[in-house]
């Protein structure tokens, strides 16, 4: 049954390619549909290697959490992608502001389930902001088109992001490279460029990004979200 796990994670693929393309060819429909099947994907892959694992001492609150950033994931992507569809400023800023709030939260429950399964080492601390401090200076520079406003909530954003990364470095350096560890270490690094590549495109308008970068920021996006899931299985 556990093969099951790896389709899923094909099925998670093609939609989020179909999803790509979808948008460049502008047929919003489709790439609501696409994303949206593809966010339940990755949940209810979650939801499978939750249940087909078997934690050590019946511990599974790592995989409830999992499924919470899951499930928040998901969110945020129907709401980026109502956003994407819609024509109405206002509109489109809610929608958006909505979509990001609901991935932060995600990003959260990620940080929360791999700070505290470590004890971190010290010598990591100063890696801890170096995304915020890169972002800051790009603000600074006015490389990002960006507000005040928005400064202050998006270093946060890259904050939560870089505790991810960072965490999962201390994870390998801890256990060593495990299947559990490795998983979130790859998983780290596709979410955190997923991320780096969507700002570029929405907040620096001189940035050269390939033609075909929406593939990008989408397949890391859920390649991230599947391994997450994975972990929970290998946990």
């Amino acid at each position: 049954m556990s093969a099951i796990l790896y389709i899923l994670i094909a099925i998670c693929l093609i939609l989020g390619a179909l999803k790509a393309h979808s948008g460049i060819k502008k047929n919003f429909d489709l790439e609501l549909l696409a994303k949206t099947v593809g966010a339940l994907t990755f949940v209810c892959l979650g939801v499978l290697a939750y249940y087909l694992a078997d934690p050590a001492g019946g511990e599974r609150s790592y995989g409830l959490t999992v499924l919470v950033a899951l499930v928040l994931g998901m969110l945020g992507d129907i709401f980026l992608c109502l956003n994407g569809a819609n024509e109405h400023p206002q509109r489109k800023n809610l929608l958006q502001s909505i979509g990001v709030m609901f991935f932060f939260l995600g990003h959260i429950c990620y940080m929360f389930n791999m700070v505290t399964l470590e004890n971190f080492k010290l010598y990591l601390l100063p890696t801890l902001i170096i995304f915020p401090i890169i972002y800051i200076i790009l603000a600074a520079k006015k490389v990002l088109t960006t507000s005040i406003a928005q400064n202050i909530p998006l270093a946060i954003y890259f904050l939560a992001l870089n505790i991810i990364l960072t965490s999962a470095i201390n994870i390998v350096i801890v256990r060593g490279a495990t299947v559990f560890s490795m998983l979130l270490l790859a998983a780290s690094i596709l979410f955190i460029s997923s991320d780096m590549v969507l700002g570029l495109s929405w907040f620096a308008p001189k940035a050269k990004l390939h033609k075909n970068h929406d593939y990008y920021i989408i397949l890391s996006y859920f390649a991230a979200q599947c391994l997450f899931a994975l972990s929970v299985y290998f946990y």
